[in-house]
Formats: structure tokens, C-alpha cells, sequence
């Protein structure tokens, strides 16, 4: 198996054809061809096939196995390129549930990118579970994640605590002024978007409204209650740093509760033996979060 007969497979696997990925390429038909059967003989099994009546390219359940494969090698290729070309530099590979990505790390990231020595930032959305799987595997090299649990071979910290709110449509159903307090009774568990913030909010959410609420829409990503809040009556519990971010432009406000839910907590996660290529990222990371007054 050689690096050109990746490159072109990843072209074809991308454009969904030859044609098109001899063009992204700079070589002729023939030898993307070529390149991608030397290949499949490499792998011993057939990576694309066509369909007639198609004029697009499809991937068989092996290349679609191998493409994700292929697209890791190729970031590690740019990896070594950059390596070549510049020399040892701070590289992380980020990973946390996406209401943090969105509304809490932000700042952080745009700090690790304005060093002098600009840090090489990989940042990737996932839910808790996924998130420690990743780390098991080395995937990424440090999560924030909303539960804490017990690997061996990972150390977990508490960083921050932030209490939970009501989000509303700014001009929607319930009409007291914005940062206003609320009582749970006095929302309509019909109207909720919901998602599950944890197992200690469940219990909490379980006492104030039936669980088995047939007209609640449920979610697992705050971007969707974003989507989904279009009707005056919705409301929806999230954390007040998204709440806050969100009440910025007057679509939407969000009120404090009179017997609120437990404070949500964002853990950083990490391996115990981390590898020594990230350890100044790592150590560069612990500073901002303290700059940024996100550790507690």
C-alpha cells in the first residue's frame, strides 16, 4: 500500500468520481485507476463500485470502512508536513459536549490561537460517553465533560459549576421581564424542549413534571433547541452561560427558577500519562482556564 494510491482513493472518495478526482489531483484517468485498483488489490477487497444509471461513484461498505481510515492518515500526513516545515510546535486535540464548545470554550480557543507560538488546535464536538472513549483511545487529548466517571487511566477534575435557567422566545408566552424568577409549576411541561443534563437532573425534572409526557419534544444538543424554540408557548432548562450568549440579541430571554435544578458541573478530563508531545499544550491549557476564571 503506497501514499499516492490513499491520496487517490480519498479524491474519488470525496468527489464520487474519477473524472473529478483526476482534476483535484493534477494526473490523468488512467492513473487514478490505476492507483486506486493497486489498492483494493493491496486491501483485497473492492473499495467503489458503480451502478448503472448513476453517474456518481459509490463507496462499498469496506470503503466506507477504510475512507475513515484514509482521512485520519491524511491528517496525520499534514501533521508530519508541518513538523518538516516548522519544526516542533504545541499541538492539542480538543474535545467537549457541544453546549460547552459553544457557549463556554470559545474564549479559550481564540486564546490558544493568538500565542505567539500559535498552537495547533483540533477541537471536536461529542457527547460525556463519547468523549471518554475517545480519550481511552487517544483520540483527543483533553475533554470537558458534564459527568464524572472512573477510568483507571484517566484523571478527571471538577472545573466549573453554573446554575440552570428557563429559556424562553423573547416575545413568547410568558411574559415577566427577562432575569425575572419563576416557579416550576408554572410552566406547561406540553410546551417543554427538553434534553437530559444529567442523572441529578433527571430527579430533579422528575419531580415537577411527568416523565412519560407525551408531547414534550426531547433532544440531545443545545443547537437544537435553538432550531426547534419557533412557538411563543416553548421553553426549554439550560445553563446560564448559554442562556446569557443567547439573550444577547432579544430573540430569546431566560428566567431564574424559584426551586431550580442542581448547578450543572463541567469536568476536565485527561489521560494520567499523557503523551510528552502534549505536555506543554496541556500545561498551556491549565493556564488560560485559570485566566479565564473557569477552574473553581
Amino acid at each position: 500500500m503506497e501514499i499516492w494510491e490513499i491520496e487517490a482513493f480519498l479524491a474519488i472518495a470525496r468527489t464520487r468520481s474519477l473524472t473529478e478526482a483526476a482534476k483535484t489531483l493534477h494526473l490523468s484517468q488512467s492513473t487514478v485507476s490505476h492507483r486506486l485498483k493497486k489498492l483494493e488489490l493491496s486491501m483485497k477487497a473492492k473499495l467503489v463500485e458503480r451502478h448503472k444509471g448513476h453517474r456518481e461513484i459509490q463507496l462499498t461498505p469496506m470503503g466506507e470502512e477504510f475512507s475513515t481510515i484514509a482521512e485520519k492518515w491524511n491528517d496525520l500526513m499534514r501533521e508530519v508536513e508541518i513538523l518538516q516545515n516548522h519544526g516542533p510546535r504545541i499541538s492539542l486535540s480538543i474535545g467537549a459536549v457541544d453546549s460547552l464548545n459553544a457557549f463556554v470554550l470559545p474564549p479559550l480557543y481564540r486564546m490558544l490561537n493568538a500565542q505567539t507560538n500559535p498552537v495547533i488546535l483540533r477541537i471536536r464536538t461529542h457527547q460525556t460517553v463519547e468523549l471518554y472513549e475517545l480519550l481511552e483511545q487517544r483520540e483527543v487529548d483533553v475533554a470537558f465533560v458534564l459527568q464524572e466517571r472512573y477510568y483507571s487511566s484517566l484523571e478527571v477534575k471538577r472545573v466549573f459549576s453554573e446554575p440552570m435557567v428557563v429559556l424562553t422566545p423573547y416575545h413568547g408566552a410568558i411574559q415577566t421581564e427577562p432575569g425575572s424568577e419563576l416557579h416550576p409549576q408554572d410552566l406547561d411541561s406540553s410546551n417543554e424542549l427538553y434534553i437530559n443534563w444529567g442523572s441529578e437532573y433527571q430527579l430533579w425534572h422528575d419531580q415537577w413534571w411527568d416523565p412519560l409526557c407525551p408531547f414534550r419534544v426531547r433532544v440531545d444538543t443545545a443547537q437544537l433547541i435553538l432550531a426547534l424554540m419557533h412557538k411563543p408557548e416553548h421553553w426549554a432548562i439550560v445553563p446560564i452561560s448559554m442562556a446569557r450568549s443567547l439573550s444577547e440579541d432579544k430573540r430569546f430571554k431566560f428566567h431564574h427558577l424559584s426551586a431550580p435544578p442542581p448547578d450543572r458541573i463541567c469536568y476536565r478530563v485527561k489521560r494520567r500519562t499523557p503523551k510528552s508531545s502534549t505536555m506543554q499544550g496541556l500545561d498551556l491549557l491549565d493556564t488560560l482556564l485559570e485566566q479565564l476564571n473557569l477552574v473553581k
